[in-house]
């Protein structure tokens, strides 16, 4: 009787097909992009929410510093420069937190695309808080999409 032997031959492969590299290459800049144009949007956001966190922080310390001195404090608005400013009875306030020389610019390399679109304050660019903290007049400032609105007798703003 004869044993009939059987031999496996093991056969590798020796890497990925043209075709499979192709495949995975069109796939991966497929989500790259995809990822890409969603981080620019959010980013947009981000940065139009950064610029409403500093402008508000920068609205009511002015208001408690006009209270805590007693003297009338001043924002002025520059719609051209894409900045403002934080003025006392004698002058700009050169020390302003986050400001340079007083001046806190809105267009820097971190909040780019963002724009002053309107600032009206009883037909002014000026937002004045008396010396016990109350605004001359309330208005609104107007920042790409939203609308920061600050009411006239308390001097509290809110978010449209």
């Amino acid at each position: 009787m004869q044993k009939l032997i059987h031999i496996k031959y093991k056969t590798f492969s020796s890497g990925f097909t043209l075709i499979e590299l192709i495949v995975i290459i069109v796939l991966i800049g497929i989500f790259s992009t995809i990822a890409l144009t969603r981080t620019g949007t959010g980013l947009i956001t981000i940065r139009e929410q950064i610029a409403i966190d500093q402008l508000t922080n920068d609205i009511d310390l002015a208001r408690s510093m006009a209270f805590a001195q007693h003297e009338t404090i001043t924002i002025k608005f520059d719609i051209d420069q894409e900045s403002y400013s934080v003025h006392n009875e004698l002058g700009i306030i050169t020390d302003f937190p986050n400001s340079n020389n007083g001046v806190v610019s809105l267009d820097n390399s971190y909040l780019r695309n963002l724009d002053i679109k309107t600032v009206n304050f009883g037909g002014t660019k000026d937002l004045k808080f008396l010396p016990l903290g109350d605004p001359l007049s309330g208005g609104t400032i107007e920042l790409n999409t939203k609308t920061i609105t600050v009411e006239s007798v308390t001097g509290k703003w809110n978010i449209d």
